[in-house]
């Protein structure tokens, strides 16, 4: 009787807290969707990068500050970015998720930071190569709204298409 009881206590805690729209440190995807746009149309952005990419370095302050500055508040909450960054601290090491973490905070990103070990995200994008930075821009369903190829992103154009898409 005691386990039935601390199983319903444990269900009920588990359910709360997945109720409650706490996400993940660095994230910017709630794990429920929140009010009043739950159910609208979200686009994902998908920037490769790495922590010793000088063009990465450049980029992801200015990616940062369009985002909070171009995009409403409900527009965020519609566009959900995640940084995969496709190696170590140097070219040659594996990418951790420890990395990552680190490089975002260096940065001071709003974004989902997550490790990409060889490549294996950036390789369903990009075909050859490895250079980066490399942005997907996808919709709803994850399908390939535009591929921003290897080397420098138009972040002007990937903010006229997000809010394009978002209408």
């Amino acid at each position: 009787m005691r386990i039935i009881s601390n199983l319903i206590f444990l269900s009920s805690l588990l359910i709360g807290l997945t109720q409650c729209g706490l996400k993940p440190a660095g994230s910017n995807e709630s794990l429920i969707p929140s009010e009043p746009g739950a159910g609208s149309k979200t686009i994902s952005v998908y920037v490769f990068s790495a922590p010793w990419c000088a063009e990465c370095n450049r980029e992801l302050p200015i990616l940062k500050e369009k985002y909070l500055s171009e995009l409403t508040s409900e527009q965020q909450k519609r566009v959900l970015v995640s940084i995969y960054v496709v190696t170590g601290k140097t070219a040659g090491q594996v990418a951790t998720q420890e990395v990552a973490d680190e490089y975002g905070k260096s940065l001071g990103l709003p974004f989902t930071m997550l490790a990409d070990k060889y490549y294996k995200t950036y390789r369903q994008y990009f075909e050859e190569g490895n250079a980066i930075p490399a942005a997907a821009l996808l919709d709803n369903s994850k399908t390939i709204i535009q591929l921003y190829e290897p080397g420098s992103t138009d972040l002007d154009d990937l903010f006229a298409k997000i809010k394009q898409s978002l209408n």
